[in-house]
C-alpha cells in the first residue's frame, strides 16, 4: 500500500469537504445514532466527548473530533458485519473477565482472540454480501486480516494526511 501525500490545496479541499459533512450533522444526531448502534451509554458518551474536540487552523476552527467520528461511522457503515464481529469479540472478553478468580487472567486473551475470530467472521460475511469470493484455510484468514488492516489504515492515513498537512503548514 502506498501512501499518498497531499498538496496544500488538496488538503484544504479535503478538510473543507469534511468540515461541511461535520457541520451538516449535529452532536445530538450523532449521539442518537451511536445509541441506536447498541453501544453502551458509556461508550456513546466517550465518543461524544471526541465529537467536541476542535483545532484552530489559520482562521478556521476545524471540528477534528467530529470528522474522525464521522470517518469511523463511515467505516462502520461500509463494514457492518466486521463491526458487529469486533463488538461481539469485545463482549466475549468482557464476559470472561467477570468469571471469578481466573477471569481477569483470561480476559485479555479471550478478548483479543474473540475480536480477531469474530472480526474475521464478520469481514467474511461482508465480503459474501458484496459477492466476493472467500478463500478457505490459513491463507484465506491471512488474506482477510490483510484486507481488514489495509482498509482501516487507508482510513487512518487519509484523515491524518489531510489534518496533519494542515497543522504543519498552519
Amino acid at each position: 500500500m502506498t501512501s499518498q501525500t497531499l498538496s496544500l490545496p488538496q488538503a484544504n479541499l479535503k478538510i473543507s469537504l469534511w468540515q461541511v459533512d461535520a457541520d451538516s450533522i449535529n452532536s445530538s444526531e450523532l449521539y442518537v445514532w451511536l445509541n441506536n448502534l447498541g453501544l453502551p451509554s458509556e461508550a456513546s458518551m466517550r465518543l461524544r466527548e471526541l465529537d467536541t474536540y476542535t483545532k484552530r487552523l489559520r482562521d478556521k476552527i476545524i471540528p477534528v473530533g467530529k470528522i474522525i467520528l464521522l470517518k469511523i461511522i463511515e467505516f462502520v457503515k461500509a463494514h457492518p458485519n466486521l463491526s458487529k464481529g469486533i463488538a461481539i469479540g469485545a463482549a466475549v472478553g468482557f464476559l470472561v473477565n467477570s468469571i471469578p478468580f481466573i477471569g481477569p487472567l483470561l480476559a485479555p486473551l479471550a478478548g483479543a482472540l474473540g475480536i480477531v475470530v469474530f472480526g474475521i467472521a464478520g469481514h467474511r460475511l461482508d465480503k459474501s454480501t458484496r459477492g466476493k469470493g472467500i478463500q478457505n484455510g490459513i491463507l484465506g484468514i491471512a488474506q482477510d486480516v490483510i484486507e481488514i488492516t489495509s482498509d482501516f489504515f487507508k482510513l487512518v492515513v487519509e484523515v491524518f494526511n489531510a489534518v496533519f498537512n494542515q497543522v504543519i503548514t498552519a
